[in-house]
C-alpha cells in the first residue's frame, strides 16, 4: 500500500514538472515571436524613414547612429522616435509614394543610360503606360534637346509631391498634392465661372483659360500617362475660342476707327445699337448727297434700298400732297423691317420722296404779312441739303439673318423711329404745314394701304417664304391697324384672293366651257371626216 502511494506521488510530481517545463517553453516561444515582430516593425519604420531623405540631412528631423529618428517625420507620423507606434498611412498614400520613388529612380537611370530606339521600342511602349518620365520622353522621341529639357523640368515641377502644412489640431492626417492636380481643379473652376458672366469676350477668355489648364493636366497627368484624347479636344477648343477672341478684338478696334460725326450720330439716334454692330452697318452703307429740288424716289417705282437721313429734310408726297416729313435720324422705306419682315428685292414706293424747300416758320408763303426777324431770314435763305446713308435691302437682310443681336437692336431703333414719325405728323398739324386736314388724313390712309399692298406683292413673289413670315405680317397689321377689309383690298390689287393667300399658291386658270365645247365639236368633225376617208379607201 505504501509503495503504491509513493509511486502515485512520484507520478504526480513528474506530471507537474512536465507541465511546468511546457509552460516555460511556450512563454519563451511567445517572447521570441514578440521580439521578432518588434524588430521587423522597427526595421520597416527605419527603412521608410530612410526613404524620405538621407540620414545625414533629413528635412524633418535627425537620426542617431542606429537609424532611429529623434524628431518629427511626416513618413512615420511620430514626434519622438520610431518606437512610438502610430497609425500607418493609408495603402493608397503608400502606393503613391512608391510610384513617385520609382519615377525618380527611372528618370535617373534613363539620363545615364538612354534606351536605343531600335532595340527597346517594345520596352518603352510598356513602360510608357506605367511611368510618367518614359511617357514624356517617348512622346517626342526626336525633339530638340532644349525642348526635351524643358519638358523634363516641367514634369519634375508639376509632378513633385508637396505637403499641405495643416496643424495637427486641425487634421492629423497628412495631405499631399501636385501642381498638375491644381491645374485640373482650376480648369473646372474657370468653366464654372464662365457660366456666371454675360459678356461674350469674358466667356471666351475663361474658356481658353480652362482649356489651357486642362491641357497641362492631361499632358502631365499624376498617374504618369498622357491622356491624348482630351488633350487633342482641348487644343481644338483653344483654337476656336482664340479665333473668336481675336475677331471680337479686331471688330472693336475697327469700330473705334469710325468718324467722330458718325459716333455722335449713333449716340443721338441709334444708341440702342452696340458700337460693333453699328460698325457692321456702316461698313456696308454708302453715303448719298441730294440738293434742293432733287427727286430721291418716285411714286410707283420699285425701291431696293433702305436709307437713313444724316442731314437735312426730306418730304414725302402722295399724289402731290405732303403726307409727312423725314428729318435727321429717320429711316426711309424700311417697309415692315421694324415688324421683322425681312423682304428682299425691290418694293414699290407708295409715295414720292423729294428734297423740298425749307419750311417757312413765319408763314409768309401762306399770305401772312408778319415781318420775320434776322434769324428767321437766315434760316429761310439757307438751302436744303440732304445727306443719307443707303443700304441694299438684300445685303442688309443677309447681315441681319447672320447676326441676331444686330437684328434685335435694329428693330428696336426702327420702333423708336415709328414713334418719332407719328410725333412729326402731329407737329405738322400744329405748325400749319397741313392746309386741308381731311384730305391729308385720307391721303395718309391711302398711302398706308398702298404700302401694305407693296409688301404683300413682294411676299407673293417669294411664296416659299410667305408662310414663314405670316406671324410678322400679323404683327405689322396690328401696328398699322390693317383690318380684314383693307387686307382683302390689298390682295385684290395684287390679283390674289384670301383663300389663295391662305394656301400660299395661286390657282391655275381654267379654260371656259364654251372653248371646251368648241374644241370637242371640232374634234368630232375631224373624227367623222377621217372615218369617211377610211371607208372610201377600203371600198
Amino acid at each position: 500500500m505504501a509503495a503504491v502511494v509513493i509511486v502515485g506521488g512520484y507520478s504526480i510530481a513528474m506530471s507537474r514538472a512536465a507541465v511546468g517545463s511546457g509552460a516555460a517553453t511556450a512563454r519563451q516561444r511567445i517572447t521570441a515571436a514578440t521580439r521578432q515582430q518588434n524588430n521587423t516593425a522597427i526595421a520597416r519604420r527605419r527603412q521608410r524613414c530612410h526613404s524620405c531623405a538621407p540620414p545625414q540631412s533629413h528635412p524633418f528631423g535627425s537620426h542617431n547612429n542606429n537609424g532611429i529618428m529623434l524628431r518629427y517625420c511626416p513618413t512615420t507620423r511620430s514626434g519622438r522616435s520610431n518606437f512610438d507606434f502610430r497609425p500607418r498611412l493609408p495603402s493608397a498614400t503608400r502606393q503613391k509614394q512608391q510610384q513617385q520613388q520609382q519615377r525618380i529612380q527611372f528618370s535617373t537611370k534613363s539620363q545615364h543610360h538612354p534606351p536605343s530606339s531600335a532595340n527597346n521600342t517594345s520596352k518603352n511602349q510598356t513602360i510608357r503606360t506605367i511611368l510618367s518620365s518614359s511617357s514624356f520622353q517617348n512622346a517626342t522621341p526626336t525633339a530638340h534637346p532644349l525642348l526635351r529639357h524643358l519638358t523634363q523640368s516641367l514634369q519634375q515641377t508639376l509632378l513633385k509631391p508637396r505637403s499641405l502644412p495643416l496643424p495637427r489640431y486641425i487634421s492629423p492626417q497628412h495631405y499631399s498634392f501636385t501642381l498638375s492636380e491644381c491645374f485640373g481643379h482650376s480648369s473646372f473652376i474657370f468653366v464654372a465661372a464662365s457660366y456666371l458672366t454675360q459678356d461674350f469676350l469674358e466667356l471666351r477668355i475663361m474658356a481658353v483659360l480652362g482649356s489651357t489648364s486642362m491641357l497641362f493636366f492631361t499632358y502631365f497627368h499624376p498617374h504618369g500617362r498622357v491622356l491624348w484624347l482630351p488633350l487633342k479636344w482641348n487644343v481644338l477648343f483653344i483654337a476656336i475660342n482664340s479665333y473668336r477672341i481675336g475677331k471680337v478684338l479686331y471688330d472693336r478696334y475697327m469700330a473705334g476707327l469710325v468718324s467722330d460725326e458718325l459716333k455722335g450720330f449713333r449716340e443721338e439716334h441709334l444708341n440702342v445699337v452696340d458700337i460693333v454692330d453699328y460698325y457692321k452697318l456702316m461698313r456696308i452703307a454708302k453715303e448719298e448727297v441730294y440738293e434742293e429740288g432733287d427727286l430721291v424716289l418716285g411714286q410707283g417705282y420699285p425701291n431696293p434700298n433702305i436709307r437713313i437721313v444724316l442731314e437735312g429734310e426730306l418730304q414725302v408726297l402722295r399724289d402731290g400732297t405732303l403726307t409727312y416729313v423725314l428729318e435727321k435720324g429717320n429711316f426711309v422705306s424700311e417697309s415692315g423691317l421694324h415688324a421683322g419682315l425681312l423682304l428682299r428685292g425691290g418694293i414699290e414706293s407708295c409715295g414720292s420722296i423729294v428734297v423740298g424747300r425749307p419750311f417757312d416758320p413765319t408763314g409768309s408763303q401762306n399770305g401772312n404779312k408778319k415781318q420775320p426777324n434776322d434769324t428767321q431770314i437766315n434760316n429761310i435763305r439757307k438751302k436744303n441739303r440732304v445727306r443719307c446713308l443707303r443700304w441694299d435691302r438684300g445685303e442688309l437682310v443677309e447681315l441681319l439673318e447672320d447676326d441676331k443681336a444686330l437684328r434685335n437692336a435694329l428693330q428696336a431703333a426702327l420702333s423708336w423711329d415709328i414713334v418719332r414719325k407719328l410725333k412729326m405728323q402731329r407737329h405738322m398739324l400744329t405748325a400749319g404745314r397741313v392746309k386741308d386736314p381731311a384730305a391729308w388724313t385720307q391721303k395718309r390712309e391711302d398711302q398706308g394701304i398702298s404700302r401694305y399692298a407693296s409688301i404683300l406683292q413682294n411676299m407673293l413673289q417669294h411664296t416659299e417664304e410667305c408662310q414663314d413670315m405670316s406671324e410678322m405680317l400679323t404683327k405689322y397689321r396690328m401696328i398699322h391697324h390693317i383690318d380684314d377689309r383693307d387686307h382683302e383690298r390689298a390682295l385684290a390689287e395684287c390679283g390674289w384672293t384670301e383663300e389663295e393667300f391662305r394656301l400660299g399658291k395661286k390657282r391655275q386658270v381654267v379654260e371656259d366651257e364654251e372653248e371646251e365645247e368648241l374644241e370637242s365639236a371640232q374634234w368630232r368633225r375631224v373624227k367623222r371626216y377621217s372615218s369617211k376617208v377610211v371607208r372610201s379607201l377600203l371600198q
